[in-house]
């Protein structure tokens, strides 16, 4: 348990902050009686977390100073922690996630779909998850940019966290479904030339890659004529550049072998996603010092025949490799504190399993300097549970997101 003395820190930035204004004193709420999960270890008994200007000002004991004129909420016997972060998810897109004009749609973004009135957030959200990272689905090979958003708000614009969060890039068969490939005759579709096996959506991916460098050179030839702007291309060379991470689908071991194979080739970072087998190349995976954002552990079943392991999460933490647990693209598992909790149920350290839907999960999304934690100067995104979270009997109570009470 921790104590700040109430005249320290954390009392200083409530009083600079009315200082610099007096205005947001009617908007400071103080959570008080709670026990405290932090995300980031703390565990605060009677703890006392002060909300102002949509930011968490100041986390500590009964001793906290309440500032004058705020609204005070009894959490007597109730537990609080961050709003829940969803690293992985096609959350929030109005209809099809999936643009199949093309294998290749790396421009695409999924700020153009997002609908902030979709019911799918407002279930999230309900179920204490306040921040979402939203990706493009998986059936083309490279499909488009992700961003990620609050699960709360009435404009895109104001839900946005961050925009270009990662680069939907998927193995394995799923770009291959529906596909058929050309036996003479006259293709009646453009499914017909699609790739239709694993070594044809690998060739794609390097194919674009391969492409993507050769328009990088003609850029750099002397006094020649610069090529026509290409926007999927210029999305894949902020990739090569280091400047978007690759988010990989790859749910069976030989898929992940080759996401990590292709990302070492051609030399741009990636976060492999929705990996059921990760169990499995947990040696590829810690030598090459790659995240994992896992979905959906309580999953009997899985796509591309991957075999699944219900101890998985406890076996990444065993082996040091970060990850976070994630609902995932197709959003058929439980509610993501409950897939929190059956990691646990399988081993999962309780505190590990809360910082893989809270902390660590912001932190690789690199957001975490906004979400993800209960900390003075992050966003004040709040879960009022009735118990420990992790308790199946528990639920949520209240939640605020940005420091406005959005679920009573």
């Amino acid at each position: 348990m921790i104590r700040p003395n109430a005249n320290g820190p954390a009392a200083l930035a409530v009083a600079l902050l009315l200082h610099a204004a007096p205005a947001a004193q009617d908007s400071i709420t103080v959570l008080r009686g709670a026990r405290v999960l932090t995300g980031r270890g703390q565990v605060i008994e009677n703890g006392t977390v002060t909300l102002a200007s949509g930011r968490i000002v100041a986390v500590g004991d009964a001793t906290l100073e309440i500032p004058g004129g705020a609204t005070v909420v009894d959490c007597s016997g109730k537990v609080l922690t961050p709003g829940l972060v969803d690293a992985s998810t096609t959350l929030g897109i109005a209809g099809d996630p999936n643009e199949q004009s093309d294998e290749i749609t790396a421009a695409l973004t999924v700020l153009d779909a997002i609908d902030p009135k979709d019911k799918g957030l407002a279930r999230a959200l309900r179920a204490g998850v306040t921040t979402v990272q939203v990706n493009p689905g998986n059936k083309n090979v490279i499909g488009g940019l992700g961003a990620v958003i609050k699960t709360h708000g009435a404009t895109v614009e104001r839900m946005l966290v961050r925009e270009d969060s990662g680069l939907r890039l998927t193995m394995g068969l799923e770009p291959t479904t529906g596909n058929r490939a050309v036996r003479g005759g006259t293709p009646a579709s453009l499914y017909y030339r699609r790739p239709t096996t694993r070594m044809g959506v690998i060739w794609e991916t390097r194919q674009a890659f391969y492409q993507a460098k050769a328009y990088a050179e003609q850029k750099t030839i002397p006094n020649a004529p610069p090529p026509p702007v290409d926007a999927d291309l210029e999305i894949l060379l902020r990739a090569l550049r280091g400047e978007l991470i690759v988010r990989t689908t790859a749910r069976a071991e030989q898929d992940i072998r080759t996401a990590i194979r292709l990302a070492s080739e051609f030399g741009y970072r990636t976060v492999l996603e929705e990996s059921t087998e990760a169990w499995s190349a947990l040696d590829a995976i810690v030598e090459a010092s790659v995240p994992v954002l896992l979905s959906s552990p309580s999953r009997s079943f899985a796509g591309d025949g991957a075999d699944v392991r219900w101890a998985t999460a406890r076996m990444l933490a065993q082996r040091g490799v970060p990850f976070a647990i994630c609902s995932g693209a197709d959003g058929g598992g439980l509610e993501l504190v409950r897939e929190a909790m059956f990691a646990v149920r399988f081993g999962l350290d309780r505190d590990i399993a809360l910082r893989s839907v809270t902390s660590e999960a912001a932190r690789l999304l690199a957001v975490d300097d906004r979400v993800g934690a209960l900390a003075p100067g992050l966003d004040a995104d709040v879960v009022l549970w009735s118990g420990d979270p992790f308790d199946p009997t528990s639920s949520v109570v209240s939640v605020w997101v940005g420091g406005e009470r959005v679920v009573r």
